[in-house]
């Protein structure tokens, strides 16, 4: 105990007193390991709270970016339902249909879409089928392709078809509402009666 000129006491700095002071002595009576060590955790911890802020910021701009730009590729077909207005369901194209979309950046698009389950031609000629084979040919396919343009605002794409297996749809502008969800995209159709068909496809790899 130290002592003044006049003999009072003085109080002794602990390390008690030190820490209510706010300064503490615990780090500089570490072992360097044991700091090195420490620095490590903390290190370690801004790395994955910074990852984190990364993957949440990425995440982010890509649910923002916009659906023109989600569309374009190359999509793999998963189903084809038509859903009736009494609630009944169609797969006009059988349980495992095949086909294949195209969108392109500039606006343009190529849809087909066939049933997996036709018979072969017996002739083994494509211009010598029967009545019946031709016509599940053309009841088991449809194939169109034309230009597009994209609406945002009630996620729609409106298309215009050149051309298609079904001629009457040449020349004709048409609707799609749009839903894209990570790599699956929805095409939904609401024809004139009610009836809903909705064309899922998986992006291509």
């Amino acid at each position: 105990m130290r002592m003044t000129r006049r003999g009072h006491a003085l109080p002794r700095l602990t390390r008690s007193h030190g820490r209510d002071c706010g300064a503490s002595t615990d780090w500089y009576q570490s072992s360097p390991m044991e700091r090195s060590m420490n620095l490590r955790v903390i290190f370690a911890g801004f790395a994955i709270a910074t990852f984190g802020l990364f993957m949440i910021t990425f995440n982010a701009l890509g649910q923002q970016q916009p659906l023109k730009d989600q569309l374009v590729g190359t999509w793999t077909l998963l189903s084809w339902e038509q859903k009736k207005g009494d609630g009944t369901k169609v797969e006009r194209y059988g349980t495992s249909p095949k086909g294949i979309a195209f969108f392109d950046a500039g606006g343009r698009y190529i849809i087909t879409v066939m049933r997996s389950d036709r018979a072969k031609y017996a002739s083994n000629a494509l211009w010598r089928g029967t009545l019946e084979e031709n016509k599940e040919t053309a009841d088991g396919t449809i194939t169109y392709f034309g230009t597009y343009s994209v609406s945002e605002a009630d996620s729609s794409i409106a298309i215009h078809v050149e051309g298609s297996s079904f001629p009457n749809w040449n020349g004709t502008d048409q609707k799609r509402f749009v839903a894209i969800t990570e790599d699956q995209l929805t095409l939904t159709v609401r024809p004139p009666g009610g009836d809903v068909v909705d064309v899922t496809w998986m992006r291509a790899q």
